[in-house]
C-alpha cells in the first residue's frame, strides 16, 4: 500500500513539474522582457499552424475508425473535444493575414479562443457520466452525433474563412480584456475539473491512456494562460503554439500507447468510469456496485455473467459453511470484485482465442494484485482486499500471488476460488466448449485438496444438493 501511495505522489509531482514549466517560463519571459523577443512570421504561422491541427483533427478521425464502438459516451466526448480544438484551431492558422485574407481577420483571434473553450466543455463532459434519456441516445447513435459535431465544425471553418467578417464574427469582443479574462477562467475551470479526475483515474489504474490525457489537459490549461498573458507574436505567444502540439502529441502517443498495449481504445474511457462507481460506492449508492460490475464483465464478453454467477455461487457456499449474515454481505461484494484488477488488463490478451503464452499469462496473473491495489485505495473494498488479492492461490501453495498455502489462504478468497473454477468449467471459451455440471463436479473432486480447500469444495456441492438446482438461479 506504501509503496502504491508513493508512486502516485511521485506521479502528481511529476505532472505539477511538467505542467508547472511552461507557466513558470511565462512568468519569466513577462518579468525580463529582452528574454520575451519578437519575432513575426506569418508564413510560419499560416503553414505549421494549419497544418498542425488539420493533422490533429485526422488523426482524431483515425480513432473513430479504430474504435468499433462510440457507444461510450466518455470515448465519445473525448474525441469530440480533440476534434473541435483540432478543427476550429485550424482556423486561427488559415487566416493569417496574407494568404487566404490580405487583412487582418476577426476568424484568427476568435478560433484561438473558442477552441480552447470548446475542447474544455466537451472534455469536462467526458469526465461525468450521463444519465436516463441522454445517456440513451448517445449509446445508441454516438456515430450519429459524431457526424453532426464534425458536419457544424465544416460549417464553422467555411463560413470562418470565406463569409464576410461583418455578418458574424465582428461582433464578438475577441480583444476586450474582459471578455478574454471571462472566457480564461471558464476554460480552465472546466479543464482543472476535468483533469483532476482524468489524474484519479490514472492513480486508480496506472494505464497510460489515462496519464496522457491528465497531462494534455494540464498542457491545455498552460495554452490558455499563454494565451491569456502571452505577448502578440513573441515567444510568450508563440509559447502557447508550441503547447497546443505538445498536448496532441502527448494525448495521441497514450492513445496509441493503450491500443497497442489492450488492443483497443475503449480502456480510455473505462477507467474513469470505474473511478466513478468506486466513488459512489463508497458513498452507499447502491447502483454503483452493478456498474461496476457490468464494466468488469465488459472487458471479457466471452464471460457474460461471470461476476454476479460468482457472486451467487459464493453466497451460497458461505451460508453451508455457517457463516453469519454480516459476513455473507461482505462475501457477496468480495466474489463481485474480484476481478476488479482486469480493468487495466489488454483485452487483446482477456479476449485471445487461442491458449496465452507466458508472457500474456504474467500480465493475467497482475490482475490480482491490481484489484488488491483497487481495493486498498477505495474505502468500501478495502476490509476485502485480501480476498481480492488471493483468490487464485492454490490449497498446495502453487497459486499466485504469493504462493500461500492451506489455511494461510483467507476463506473468502478459498470460497470465491471455488466458485470462480465452476464457473469458469460450466462456461464457455473461445477455446474450448462448456462443461456440464457433473463433468465440473468431477473435476472440482479432482483438485479438491491440490488447487482448492477441501472443506470448500464439500460446501459448494452439499449447496447445490440442498438448493436442488443452480445456486446463481436460486440467487
Amino acid at each position: 500500500m506504501e509503496r502504491w501511495r508513493d508512486r502516485g505522489r511521485w506521479a502528481a509531482a511529476l505532472w505539477g513539474a511538467l505542467v508547472g514549466a511552461p507557466i513558470a517560463a511565462l512568468i519569466v519571459l513577462h518579468r525580463v522582457p529582452a528574454w520575451d523577443p519578437a519575432w513575426m512570421n506569418p508564413t510560419f504561422h499560416f503553414y505549421v499552424v494549419s497544418g498542425t491541427s488539420l493533422l490533429a483533427a485526422i488523426a482524431c478521425g483515425g480513432l473513430v475508425f479504430a474504435s468499433k464502438s462510440l457507444r461510450s459516451t466518455r470515448l465519445l466526448f473525448l474525441v469530440v473535444a480533440f476534434l473541435s480544438i483540432a478543427a476550429i484551431f485550424s482556423v486561427h492558422g488559415l487566416a493569417t493575414p496574407g494568404f487566404i485574407h490580405d487583412e487582418p481577420y476577426p476568424a484568427v483571434g476568435v478560433s484561438a479562443w473558442l477552441s480552447v473553450l470548446a475542447g474544455a466543455v466537451w472534455v469536462a463532459a467526458s469526465a461525468v457520466e450521463p444519465r436516463g434519456a441522454i445517456a440513451r441516445t448517445l449509446e445508441r447513435h454516438g456515430r450519429l452525433v459524431l457526424v453532426a459535431v464534425a458536419a457544424a465544425l465544416g460549417a464553422y471553418l467555411f463560413a470562418a474563412l470565406f463569409i464576410h467578417e461583418s455578418l458574424w464574427l465582428s461582433w464578438i469582443p475577441v480583444n476586450d480584456r474582459r471578455f478574454q479574462l471571462s472566457l480564461t477562467a471558464v476554460s480552465l475551470a472546466l479543464l482543472a475539473f476535468a483533469t483532476w479526475r482524468y489524474l484519479e483515474a490514472y492513480l486508480f489504474t496506472r494505464l497510460p491512456s489515462q496519464a496522457a490525457m491528465a497531462l494534455a489537459l494540464g498542457l491545455l490549461i498552460d495554452v490558455q494562460v499563454c494565451l491569456a498573458w502571452g505577448r502578440l507574436w513573441h515567444a510568450s505567444w508563440w509559447l502557447y503554439h508550441g503547447l497546443y502540439a505538445a498536448a496532441f502529441i502527448t494525448l495521441f502517443g497514450g492513445w496509441f500507447a493503450e491500443a497497442r498495449r489492450a488492443g483497443s481504445v475503449a480502456a480510455i474511457a473505462e477507467a474513469l468510469a470505474m473511478r466513478d462507481s468506486l466513488a459512489q460506492l463508497n458513498r452507499g449508492r447502491p447502483t454503483a456496485l452493478v456498474e461496476l460490475a457490468d464494466a468488469i464483465e465488459a472487458k471479457d464478453v466471452a464471460t457474460h455473467g461471470h461476476v454476479s454467477r460468482v457472486g451467487a455461487y459464493a453466497l451460497e457456499t458461505g451460508r453451508e459453511l455457517g457463516l453469519p449474515a454480516w459476513e455473507l454481505r461482505s462475501l457477496v461484494l468480495a466474489a463481485q470484485m474480484h476481478d476488479v484488477g482486469k480493468i487495466g488488463t489488454p483485452d487483446a490478451i482477456l479476449r485471445k482465442p487461442g491458449p496465452l503464452t507466458d508472457e500474456e499469462y504474467a500480465v493475467i496473473k497482475r490482475h490480482a494484485t491490481r484489484g488488491d491495489e483497487i481495493a486498498g485505495r477505495t474505502p468500501a473494498l478495502r476490509p476485502l482486499r485480501d480476498a481480492i488479492r488471493h483468490h487464485h492461490e492454490r490449497w498446495d501453495g502453487g497459486g499466485y500471488p504469493d504462493g500461500l498455502a492451506g489455511e494461510a489462504i483467507p476463506l473468502f478468497a478459498r470460497i470465491i476460488a471455488v466458485a470462480d473454477t465452476y464457473d469458469a468449467l460450466t462456461s464457455p471459451r473461445p477455446y474450448r466448449p462448456a462443461l456440464d455440471h457433473e463433468a465440473a463436479v468431477a473435476e472440482l473432486r479432482r483438485v479438491r485438496g491440490t488447487q482448492l480447500d477441501p472443506r470448500c469444495v464439500d460446501a459448494f456441492l452439499r449447496a447445490f444438493e440442498r438448493m436442488g438446482e443452480p445456486a446463481s438461479e436460486a440467487a
